[in-house]
């Protein structure tokens, strides 16, 4: 009885209707607040956009009643959910030259490209003497801390900046949101590919366009390493584990959000190559796809000044220089990782890995110096995706653990 109660939570998420219910009244209700009252967009610009996300709220309603072209309905209500307010603020942008409702993350990795540019490095930069400083929640404040700082990896400002160098020489207006939507773009289009049943599809989907925390909109960028991972369950899930380990590699790369799944996958890759009797290249091969696009696009810029990009990315976002949260992190966090190992062990399962490095950094950020919403929105897509991925999988390292536990039975 106990058993069954536990399960009721799981069992009522895990409905493609209570999923619509959840994140579109969500969804609606932020898009009220942001657009719909016309504070941003004006009070017609911003009811029409609004309108669209509610009439397309509609349709995946009524197609999920009607039980037909479901995952179709979903899509027309992403697409007013996320690229009509995105290109709506891009517009505003570029017709006003004011980059309101922009995210400073955003705003501060187009200026670490006109850095790099320039053949500065944009980390150890004092972002005060840019255009950052007449950012309009800069101005008329004290000159904010985070201006010193810029807390991304590389890889952040390393993929726009091929479409940023094209856009300045041809001479038209730029805007790092485009290329975010093209990501967000490549993720949609990966979990439709997924081998799963379509309601399980439906919730990832849901999950991580329709949650209003992650502010795809306004341009923060987490959408630059969820994309990734969702690109590498597909990969798992179609047997094709090198571009797997090489997709979650460049999730780490863009976030270190995602650096507790390393570990664990290259733990569930040793349990598979050793099951199916993998070669000692492809074997090694496969471990470098998850550490290369990290190593390639880190490296160069921590050797051209280690102390700055330490004092970004590290010492500044744990606050060690304030109170030693990296601590607290390390007591909590311990405990917990080596308990996903212990499990990964006794089920290697691409499932157990997304849970238990999700599980790692819930506790983390339990104990972080600073805890945004959107990180929040973060932890709740990837334990979805954990619970899709044991649902909806081909169960292969199932098939991977049946191996190893039985082959010793048989050679006795």
């Amino acid at each position: 009885m106990i058993h069954r109660v536990a399960r009721l939570p799981r069992r009522l998420l895990f409905r493609p209707h209570l999923a619509l219910l959840l994140f579109g009244s969500l969804s609606l209700i932020s898009g009220w607040l942001w657009f719909g009252t016309g504070l941003f967009l004006g009070r017609g610009s911003g009811l029409t956009v609004w309108a669209c996300s509610f009439v397309a709220t509609v349709i995946a309603a009524l197609t999920l009643l009607r039980r037909r072209l479901q995952l179709g309905g979903l899509l027309v209500l992403v697409v007013a959910t996320v690229v009509v307010p995105t290109l709506a603020l891009i517009a505003l942008r570029w017709n006003t030259g004011a980059p309101i409702l922009m995210h400073d993350g955003a705003y501060q990795t187009e200026e670490a490209i006109r850095l790099l540019l320039g053949g500065l490095d944009p980390y150890g930069v004092d972002y005060t003497t840019t255009s950052m400083r007449l950012w309009h929640w800069y101005v008329n404040t004290p000159i904010d801390p985070s201006l010193y700082h810029y807390v991304y990896p590389p890889a952040v400002f390393l993929l726009p900046l091929p479409a940023y160098a094209l856009a300045h020489s041809v001479g038209v207006p730029f805007d790092v949101r485009l290329v975010d939507l093209l990501v967000a773009v490549v993720a949609a289009v990966a979990i439709i590919k997924l081998p799963w049943r379509w309601e399980w599809r439906y919730l990832v989907l849901a999950a991580l366009f329709l949650d209003p925390f992650f502010y795809l909109a306004q341009g923060r960028n987490d959408i630059l390493f969820l994309a990734p991972i969702v690109l590498g369950v597909l990969a798992w899930e179609r047997d094709r584990p090198m571009l797997a380990a090489l997709a979650f590699g460049a999730a780490a790369a863009f976030k270190p959000f995602a650096v507790f799944l390393l570990p664990l996958l290259a733990l569930l890759v040793w349990r598979r190559s050793r099951a199916e009797r993998w070669s000692t290249a492809r074997q090694l091969s496969v471990l470098a796809g998850l550490i290369l696009p990290g190593l390639l696009t880190i490296a160069p810029f921590f050797l051209w000044n280690p102390g700055a990009y330490w004092a970004d990315t590290v010492s500044f976002v744990s606050g060690s220089a304030y109170f030693p949260f990296a601590i607290l992190q390390a007591l909590g966090t311990l405990p917990v990782f080596a308990l996903g190992i212990r499990r990964v062990v006794g089920r290697p399962t691409l499932a157990t890995v997304l849970w238990w490095a999700t599980a790692t950094l819930a506790v983390v950020l339990f104990f972080s110096r600073f805890v945004n919403d959107n990180y929040l929105a973060v932890v709740l897509f990837l334990a979805i995706l954990a619970g899709a991925t044991r649902r909806g999988a081909r169960r292969i390292g199932q098939h991977v653990d049946r191996d190893v536990f039985t082959r010793p039975a048989a050679a006795a």
